[in-house]
């Protein structure tokens, strides 16, 4: 039986490595044309500029049978709303605020979804050029090596990665830096963050961290890390305990369930508006 979804699979490969080259053209432009524009203006014309490169490649491949989530796409009002037909699910650029200051974690997320469920995801931290890929049932590879999570259980032989967020609210950094600290205090041996999502689940996928926990991320954020911790051995888990919701913006990935369950005990939740949430009219 032909597999529906190969063409497709090899195709976001290719297409999220040339995003990288682009990124990486940028961030070494960047010197040169900082005296004419600022840093974010640069950015955000990056982050335009490989959503269209990327969008555009897969309706010239594909045609328009498919339908596209791109975080620029949703940031100028289109919806965020994933149905039945096969979607694809774009973050650009993730870590910006990695890419204004040349900290060397930035990534091209593509993930792809028939019927509400991850077929697979695609991940290029293009400044250090690896690439991530899964296929659901098909195993999980950096740059066509396997990759597996750990086999920690030991929640004090742990390294646990985490952000805090672009909400600078006093509330919400509360609560995220309280989360942080009884962390730290369980003890484990770590916190760390790369700045940037995809990255972190792919460092849970390769058994450099033990777990990786957000919330206020995104679903293009996580879509594709979503697969590649699972096909790498992983779990995925809500914040509160219960199943992962790619649109609930809360997530916890991590080795195991053991390892999970034990970070959830002390995570302090706060609200964040779900991805798929009715847009308010004015």
């Amino acid at each position: 039986m032909a597999d529906p979804w190969q063409n497709a699979y090899d195709f976001a490969v290719q297409v999220a490595r040339a995003a990288g080259a682009v990124i990486r053209k940028a961030a070494d432009d960047e010197i040169k044309v900082s005296t004419k524009s600022t840093t974010v203006d640069l950015v955000t014309q990056t982050d335009e500029r490989v959503e269209k490169i990327i969008i555009g490649s897969l309706k010239e491949e594909f045609g328009d049978a498919h339908c596209f989530i791109g975080e620029e796409s949703v940031a100028k009002g289109e919806p965020c709303i994933l149905t039945d037909k096969p979607t694809w699910i774009i973050d650009p650029v993730d870590g910006t605020t990695n890419f204004v200051h040349g900290f060397p974690f930035v990534a091209v997320s593509i993930a792809f979804a028939v019927k509400k469920k991850l077929e697979f995801g695609v991940i290029y931290s293009c400044l250090e050029d690896k690439m991530y890929k899964a296929r659901k049932g098909q195993g999980a590879f950096c740059d066509d090596e396997p990759i597996q999570v750990s086999d920690v259980k030991d929640i004090h032989k742990s390294i646990i990665i985490s952000e805090h967020g672009t909400d600078r609210s006093k509330e919400k950094v509360t609560k995220i830096f309280n989360t942080m600290q009884k962390i730290l205090c369980i003890p484990v041996h770590g916190l760390r963050g790369s700045g940037t999502a995809a990255t972190n689940m792919c460092l849970v996928a390769i058994g450099a961290v033990e777990a990786f926990f957000e919330i206020g991320i995104h679903c293009w954020d996580i879509a594709a890390g979503a697969v590649i911790v699972k096909e790498a051995g992983g779990i995925l888990l809500d914040v509160d305990g219960g199943e992962f919701d790619l649109m609930s913006r809360r997530m916890v990935s991590a080795n195991n369930e053991v390892i999970a369950k034990r970070i959830i005990k002390e995570i302090e939740i706060f609200p964040a508006e779900r991805d798929d949430a009715p847009v308010q009219k004015k």
